[in-house]
């Protein structure tokens, strides 16, 4: 799991030190020249990929997302051999800025709110797609520094065996007397999501807060925060209501826990009434040893097989004139009930909700805990 993705302080509502530096293109130390990846011919790329024969990542591992069949589909389509190196947002753009003069890493993927920051911190450099068009400019760098690949809207997974109610919105969830479990909202970026959901859902948004801590210092005062977080374990067990997190990992953990508990009864919808969704955003490491594996690699991640990779991981694509299997699409939440979706494109606005979010949990919501 993507080193805990989901703590905050590393992912959205961390401060990044951002720096002036004077390289450009794919400069540093570890490349061999400088090029505008942009400029070169795809078919170019893929040769000099192929002579460069490794891609490194960083926060790319094989259990999120699928990226397991997309690093296989990688190294069989241009012959690279591939390493991950495991961390946060924030950490991928710290190892890409402290290790310039003696670079080791190609490509990160990085939480929506860090693509800007990535071009801020000037340790990224562009490429485009031969897809770039389908993608929308919301979801993109217009130079090509940063591109999202994926998309996750907030959802609830739900034993249904101990909880009756449906729950698509927070009203059900409200009305239904389940325990939830949100995570650790201090550092969690999608448990800082879930409240900014439930602001959205009952009236308030990112310059309002309060219509959601209303709810959870009510829920906590009902003794219906789970003060646990989640795992696999204690979703096998049945110790689990309601859990609140991205679609693409309340989809996951179903179908992990139906294959340990056949007879169990899970449940997953979008809270249509708060959906908030981001996304995920590919960069290339400005000093990158293998920059045309590194621009090969982000042709395929933006290829329809690369999208549909990312749909069997449970990810909804950022392409939607990409077309799902049948079979695939069956497994996935009903696309009738992403009619409401709120993309969060304001990425500065996030960043500040969520240091409020993390502060306020910390103080008005816990001590509510015992």
């Amino acid at each position: 799991m993507k080193n805990n993705r989901k703590k905050a302080a590393a992912v959205l509502c961390g401060t990044m030190m951002v720096a002036s530096l004077s390289l450009t293109a794919c400069g540093g130390a570890a490349t061999a020249e400088t090029v505008d990846l942009r400029e070169v011919p795809l078919d170019t790329i893929i040769e000099k990929a192929k002579e460069e024969g490794q891609i490194n990542s960083v926060g790319m591992p094989d259990d999120w997302a699928n990226w397991r069949g997309s690093w296989a589909a990688v190294s069989e389509k241009y012959g690279l051999t591939h390493e991950d190196t495991d961390m946060s947002s924030a950490e991928e753009l710290s190892t890409f800025e402290t290790e310039k003069d003696a670079a080791t890493k190609d490509i990160g993927d990085v939480g929506q709110a860090f693509g800007p920051t990535a071009v801020s911190m000037d340790v990224v450099q562009p490429y485009k797609a031969s897809t770039w068009d389908s993608i929308p400019d919301w979801a993109k760098d217009p130079d090509g520094k940063w591109c999202i690949s994926y998309v996750g809207t907030m959802s609830a997974m739900v034993n249904a065996d101990r909880v009756s109610t449906t729950i698509d919105s927070w009203q059900a969830l409200k009305d239904s007397g389940a325990t939830i479990t949100i995570g650790d909202v201090v550092r969690g970026a999608s448990s800082q999501m879930a409240v900014l959901s439930c602001a959205y859902a009952l009236g308030g948004g990112m310059d309002n807060l309060d219509p959601a801590f209303d709810f959870f210092k009510e829920m906590a005062q009902e003794g219906r925060l789970d003060a646990g977080t989640y795992s696999q374990e204690r979703m096998d067990r049945a110790e689990i209501d309601v859990l609140l997190t991205w679609d693409y990992l309340t989809l996951q953990y179903r179908d992990l826990t139906k294959a340990s508990v056949p007879d169990a009864n899970i449940e997953c919808h979008v809270m249509r009434d708060g959906a908030l969704q981001s996304g995920y955003a590919l960069v290339i490491n400005k000093y990158a040893p293998h920059p045309y594996a590194a621009a090969a690699t982000v042709e395929y991640l933006l290829s329809d097989e690369g999208q549909i990779n990312r749909a069997e991981g449970y990810a909804r694509p950022i392409r939607s004139d990409v077309e799902l299997p049948a079979e695939l699409s069956a497994k996935m939440i009903a696309d009738d009930e992403y009619t409401d979706t709120i993309p969060l494109t304001d990425n500065d606005a996030v960043t500040a909700a969520c240091t409020e979010i993390a502060t306020r949990w910390e103080e008005e919501i816990i001590p509510l805990m015992g």
